[in-house]
């Protein structure tokens, strides 16, 4: 679900495992009914090290972060039961009615060897989802969650003591991208990016009269999760949560801008104008001090990308990542039209969004069962890395991937570009 690089270039990977796996070391059992796991891999795909943590029946991981001596801070939700990671214990809350369903967010803290050094919950009462975690000055965790439909954002200090836990708005509609991205900038600021149907409150007053998904990001202080400031981007036609406005992902420059992907739907207004008659991706730089609109890019063609992500290459362009299967008809990342599925890659002048190259990383292919592209990411030599969920047959660039029985397996690829 989840990857991120450390200070020594090594690849960190979070998800979650219903039964026993191979890291790379030979099968570990499960902890619980289901579990999360960490596992880490050096530059050369060498498995350093893997733990799982479990207890209930239906947990999850959802983002992972490393901090500046390398610990790693994981978020997620769990649910019907209990949440044990070594001695570090998270009870499920008692429910008025046992038998209302309901999870819990965990914020989980391994220092760089994978032993668990702090766990949190938050939320409680109802369904509430794991999000994504960042980690700011000193070292501090920075999560954003939605808890029971409302944007919770937390920070913890690096030894686990809560710096702020609060409640800054309310989403509505589908949670697969209510919160897709988030980063802190260098004055601790939190930046988050996400989708809602219909209205919600970001922080700064509710929406109203709005129809369809609307792709949306705000920041907050990283002080005590106050609003600073927010935008939504889409169309007030009612288009449907899945082909609707979603922002996917999220960065944020050394100046304190923000970058932010996604996609959009025909009739959208990313803020210079309606879009009429197509459909497709969108890559935009906002001013980190107020929102204000640097440059959008509207990227014509598919737009259901099983993957999109965004990194700073080496040189300090932007690098947009996406993959996408068939079937589908063309997109265009600025480098002319492709129809051919795969994992691409395409950069950006960072300060007005020009165009500069565009190329097929590797092929997906059209699987015989189903594959989802979970997470991809650049690190600063230029090594890509991507992990991709799949089941029974897929073929790929890296030969035809044949899963274990009828087990989702991991496929983790680390590459030069």
């Amino acid at each position: 679900m989840a990857l991120a690089i450390d200070g020594e270039a090594n690849v960190v990977l979070a998800g979650w495992s219903g039964g026993a796996a191979d890291f790379g070391a030979g099968a570990t059992p499960r902890v619980g009914s289901a579990d999360i796991f960490v596992a880490t891999y050096a530059d050369d795909g060498a498995l350093r090290w893997a733990r799982r943590f479990g207890g209930g029946s239906d947990v999850m991981a959802t983002g992972v972060a490393v901090d500046g001596n390398d610990g790693i801070a994981v978020i997620g939700h769990y649910a019907n039961g209990p949440l044990q990671a070594g001695d570090l214990v998270l009870e499920e809350l008692e429910r008025d009615d046992p038998r209302t369903s309901s999870s819990d967010i965990f914020v989980l803290a391994l220092d760089r060897d994978g032993a668990p050094r702090w766990m949190h919950r938050l939320g409680g009462g109802g369904f509430d989802y794991g999000g994504r975690v960042a980690v700011g000055p000193g070292n501090d965790v920075v999560v954003a969650a939605q808890a029971g439909g409302r944007l919770t954002l937390a920070r913890f200090a690096a030894d686990g003591t809560t710096r702020f836990a609060t409640d800054v708005g309310n989403l509505s509609g589908s949670v697969t991208y209510a919160i897709s991205g988030m980063a802190v900038d260098l004055h601790g600021d939190i930046l988050v990016a996400g989708a809602f149907s219909d209205n919600a409150d970001l922080g700064g007053g509710s929406t109203t009269g709005l129809r369809g998904a609307q792709a949306w990001v705000a920041k907050y202080s990283g002080e005590d999760g106050a609003h600073l400031w927010s935008r939504h981007f889409g169309t007030p036609e009612d288009s449907g949560e899945i082909s609707g406005d979603v922002a996917k992902a999220l960065i944020v420059d050394e100046h304190g801008d923000v970058l932010i992907a996604g996609q959009f739907a025909p009739g959208a207004d990313l803020g210079e104008g309606r879009i009429d008659g197509i459909r497709g991706n969108f890559l935009m730089k906002l001013a980190g001090e107020d929102g204000a609109i640097r440059w959008a890019n509207a990227l014509p063609g598919a737009q259901y990308f099983g993957s999109t992500s965004l990194s700073f290459a080496p040189d300090g362009r932007v690098a947009l990542i996406i993959s996408l299967a068939p079937p589908f008809d063309f997109f265009d990342l600025g480098g002319g039209s492709v129809d051919t599925p795969g994992t691409y890659i395409a950069t950006y002048e960072p300060g007005t969004g020009a165009f500069v190259s565009q190329r097929r990383i590797v092929e997906l292919g059209e699987a015989i069962g189903n594959i989802s592209l979970a997470a991809s990411v650049l690190d600063a030599k230029g090594h890509l890395s991507f992990v991709t969920n799949f089941s029974f047959s897929v073929p790929t660039g890296f030969g035809v991937l044949e899963s274990e029985g009828w087990a989702t397996d991991i496929l983790l690829a680390h590459m030069p570009l």
